[in-house]
């Protein structure tokens, strides 16, 4: 009862052979070949995203080179410059320079007139804020702002 034929062995081995190729191709090959496919529809996207990011990157350089008005050597002047333009020379209620930095003070100023002053101070004189204490005030849309102002 316990013995079988070799014919009955070498169907018994095939069988198992068999099985266990299928098994393999099922549990590895399958998932291999589906995430192969994935990666690479997914590399294609990044490829995209990349080439994308390039061209900003490179028409962000070429933004910031060409500057609508260059800034001159003198902070000062280009400070005093920008604050007429944006007529908020009036409302500054100080203006100090010390070690290079401009201090600067208003009591009362538009919240919207304060960004715009900022974005013009660095776009067209070069002078970014380091410092800044922004404080409400009970007009609404009206702060008080401490600066401070460097290249």
């Amino acid at each position: 009862m316990g013995t079988k034929s070799p014919t009955e062995r070498r169907l018994a081995v095939t069988l198992l052979v068999v099985i266990a190729a299928a098994v393999l191709w099922a549990a590895l090959w399958v998932p291999l070949t589906r995430d192969m496919a994935s990666l690479r529809v997914g590399r294609a996207a990044n490829a995209v995203a990349l080439a994308e990011a390039r061209d900003r990157a490179k028409e962000m350089s070429e933004l910031s080179r060409t500057s609508t008005t260059p800034a001159t050597v003198d902070a000062r002047a280009d400070l005093d410059r920008v604050l007429a333009q944006q007529s908020a020379r009036a409302a500054a209620t100080s203006l100090e320079w010390r070690d290079g930095r401009a201090h600067l003070v208003f009591a009362a100023i538009g919240y919207d007139t304060l960004i715009g002053l900022l974005e013009a101070l660095q776009r067209d004189a070069r002078l970014r804020a380091v410092e800044a204490t922004i404080t409400a005030r009970v007009e609404p849309g009206v702060v008080r702002a401490e600066l401070t102002l460097s290249r």
